[in-house]
């Protein structure tokens, strides 16, 4: 067979370099190059298609309604309860319905103030939007802060345990009970306000080296608290003194009669009371064996002796009681030791004596504990846990009321004291019902990976202010029946 080669075809061998130059063709009418203009506008196009979703998205998630659906859906029945506090006016001109939910609607919304609340009450938009989304009317706040003056504290706080008993028969933090029996309690105080002198008759008050004095007020909480976020006040007791004393309040003594009044309040409840170094004494474990209370208790170098020397004598035996586990917190991983030390005898009460050492990339931290349960080899890990859990009420109780949109040191009342404690327990029922709606899944759904609550929020008040409601949308979302989960 015979093949033709290049040469006897008269053909020149193929070129790349002298051939010519493919150019995108050039339009006569701007002079672009077609495909540069053609990718330009679709990126705009795509831009502009992810800002349309996105607002349409935002439009659709109706935070403010969702909200509402929270506070519907686990308290059905808030305004009967609140039509329930007697009446201590002779001449109301607003309900003590639209009072009270007023008040709460100022912590519900972060304002900080009352102030604040007023300034967004001059909005025309945003008071109808609230009268339409609360079925009431929105008063001046000087018109609250008159009747949270006449009313007594103890009626507020009875609203907030019935609230708090409600949402405890729903059994929604039932899966987070400790050992599967006690829902964890967490004792601590906090500052609330300084005040001037003679604002009442039970400041508290702090001399120093230089001669002034400084009063103040400071408040005793138990915060129901769980792994996953939740910081519910179930009590509050003030730590204020009496008329006549001879030693100021302080916080044991508080805490005395804050027992009376969860045990009042919560009576067959199983609880686990967790505290700080401030609790390890004969008193704190009688009070919590009396009302039939566990507790887990941190204990510091130096306390209880006769405890620690029990215990460096059990260290020194061949059988001790250690565990350890490796774990992993994000990227890092983590080496925790366990060490416990059941069954030891304190001025006729039986302790358990725990401790838990974590090592991060050789650098070691220790905590300790003491506790009226007894452990095991699994158990000592839950109950580590539930011991650290006791910053729960500094980071998600105390620091967000104060930092994040609450007012907690803002004097809300500056010459009523009983005023001031009534706002308190409305700020206390209002983080409750914030914290049912931001951990829940009505919440997860519509939010976005990185959105913060602060930005939420946010979206809440310029709905408020901005739009205009609607109730045939809020209508529809209040009648469907849903199941609201918690991580």
């Amino acid at each position: 067979m015979w093949f033709a080669t290049v040469n006897e075809l008269n053909l020149e061998p193929y070129n790349d370099k002298e051939a010519p130059e493919c150019k995108p063709h050039k339009d006569e009418r701007t002079g672009f190059r077609r495909d540069v203009r053609n990718n330009k506008v679709n990126k705009k196009k795509q831009k502009e298609r992810k800002k349309r979703r996105n607002r349409q998205r935002q439009e659709g998630r109706n935070l403010i309604f969702r909200l509402q659906k929270a506070i519907d859906h686990h308290f059905p029945d808030l305004y009967e309860k609140i039509e329930a506090i007697p009446e201590c006016r002779k001449r109301p001109s607003y309900s003590l319905l639209e009072i009270i939910m007023a008040g709460v609607a100022m912590f519900l919304l972060k304002k900080g103030s009352r102030n604040a609340m007023n300034n967004e009450r001059g909005d025309p938009r945003f008071r109808k939007n609230y009268e339409r989304l609360f079925k009431a009317r929105l008063p001046h706040m000087d018109t609250v802060e008159d009747v949270m003056e006449l009313l007594e504290e103890r009626h507020v706080e009875s609203l907030k345990a019935e609230l708090v008993k409600g949402l405890l028969a729903k059994k929604i933090l039932r899966k987070y009970r400790l050992l599967g029996h006690s829902y964890m309690v967490v004792i601590d105080g906090t500052h609330v306000m300084d005040v001037q002198e003679g604002h009442c008759a039970h400041c508290l008050h702090q001399t120093f080296k230089n001669g002034k004095v400084r009063y103040f007020h400071n408040v005793l909480e138990a915060k129901l608290v769980t792994d996953n976020g939740f910081c519910i006040s179930l009590a509050t007791e003030w730590i204020e003194n009496s008329q006549e004393y001879d030693k100021q309040d302080c916080e044991l003594k508080a805490f005395a009669r804050l027992a009376v009044k969860l045990k009042r309040f919560y009576p067959r409840l199983s609880l686990c009371m967790v505290a700080d170094g401030l609790y390890p004494n004969q008193t704190f474990f009688r009070i919590c064996q009396q009302q039939g209370w566990s507790w887990i208790v941190t204990l510091k170098d130096g306390n209880l002796p006769r405890v620690w020397k029990r215990v460096l004598q059990r260290q020194a035996l061949r059988h001790c009681r250690k565990h350890e586990e490796w774990v992993w917190q994000g990227k890092q991983k983590i080496l925790r030791r366990y060490e416990w030390h059941p069954r030891m005898s304190y001025q006729g009460f039986r302790v358990h004596w725990y401790s838990c050492e974590e090592v991060v990339e050789q650098e070691g931290s220790r905590f300790v504990w003491l506790s009226s349960m007894e452990m095991d080899c699994y158990s000592v890990i839950e109950l580590s846990e539930c011991g650290r859990l006791r910053w729960k009420i500094e980071n998600q109780g105390f620091d967000v009321q104060k930092h994040h949109g609450y007012g907690l040191g803002h004097q809300f009342s500056r010459k009523s004291m009983p005023a001031m404690k009534n706002y308190y327990q409305l700020m206390q029922i209002a983080h409750m019902f914030n914290q049912l709606f931001a951990l829940s899944s009505l919440l997860a759904e519509v939010r976005d990976n990185k959105e913060s609550l602060t930005h939420i929020w946010l979206c809440i008040i310029g709905e408020l202010r901005h739009e205009v409601l609607d109730l045939a949308v809020l209508a529809t979302l209040l009648a469907r029946r849903i199941r609201i989960r918690y991580d």
